[in-house]
């Protein structure tokens, strides 16, 4: 009888055991589950200005709350040729940078990636509208769905390549929205080769008679809109001396031109690599450490 009573007070010791370490484990793990994680939600609108549905990704940083009081800085992310709003979430992890830098810096940022097709983030003549259905479709869009700080401090726009020239020229033609821009390998050439096959095949900046006209390209160069209101607009600029298709010396006449102007950015100036992934790979944590630090001061 004794050793029966030890036997089931040794099988309910063993139980209670087995409860408390199955409560802890849940409990471990319920707390691993409910840690706050970005998202990356991909969605559509309609774009009066281009007439067509519209694809783009928006970030989510880990702390986001649709229903809370928090307001958060923006970022527009622009992609280069040939690419499409998912290239910077694709072709580079994207959302695993800003994840680190934002836990590094403690700043957060919803961040929006554009599909711009091979626009050049222009109006085209006879073509896609890209400016207007960038500020007339998009921004109102973004401003209304989540909790966007409604200060223009608060506002960035970036690109990689023609995204970077697409972010330059936006930025300083809408200076009452937009306050920064961070540009990587910007498209910013002085003059493109008759012979260029970017000059022979695109048609952002179409006269209706060439394909490609220099008056065009020239009147919507970034810097024709620096004026009183975009100086205060603050640049990141990083290229590498050895890109082969936007040459280092179109950026540093870009720089010169800035500088001239009433605008000094932050220049970084690589070398290796090219005009391509692996280089932008490099660079881009970096414009988004400067970004999300500016967002602080």
């Amino acid at each position: 009888m004794k050793f029966r009573a030890k036997q089931l007070f040794v099988l309910a010791c063993s139980v209670v055991g087995l409860l408390v370490l199955a409560g802890c484990s849940s409990g471990k793990a319920k707390a691993t589950a409910a840690a706050p994680t970005s998202k990356v939600v991909t969605t559509t609108v309609y774009s009066k200005q281009m007439h067509l549905d519209w694809n783009y990704d928006v970030y989510l940083p880990a702390h986001y709350d649709p229903a809370g009081s928090k307001r958060y800085p923006v970022v527009y992310m622009l992609h280069g040729l040939y690419g499409n709003h998912r290239n910077l979430l694709e072709r580079f992890n994207s959302q695993q940078m800003l994840d680190g830098s934002m836990h590094r810096l403690n700043s957060d940022a919803i961040v929006v990636f554009v599909d711009g097709f091979n626009s050049f983030y222009v109006n085209q003549k006879n073509g896609l509208k890209m400016e207007s259905a960038i500020m007339k479709d998009l921004v109102p869009t973004i401003d209304k769905t989540y909790k966007v700080s409604k200060s223009a401090q608060d506002h960035a726009i970036g690109g990689i390549s023609m995204g970077g020239y697409g972010a330059a020229r936006l930025a300083l033609k809408y200076p009452e929205y937009f306050s920064k821009a961070l540009l990587i390998s910007p498209s910013v050439w002085t003059k493109l080769a008759k012979t260029n096959p970017i000059r022979m095949n695109m048609h952002a900046f179409t006269d209706g008679k060439t394909n490609w006209s220099d008056k065009v390209y020239d009147q919507l160069f970034p810097t024709q809109y620096i004026d009183a209101k975009s100086q205060n607009t603050k640049f990141y600029i990083e290229t590498t001396a050895d890109d082969t298709t936007v040459p280092i010396k179109d950026v540093n006449k870009f720089v010169t031109d800035l500088k001239q102007k009433g605008i000094t950015p932050k220049y970084v100036k690589d070398t290796g690599d090219n005009h391509n992934w692996t280089y932008w790979t490099k660079a881009t944590p970096n414009a988004y450490n400067w970004v999300l630090n500016e967002f602080k001061k």
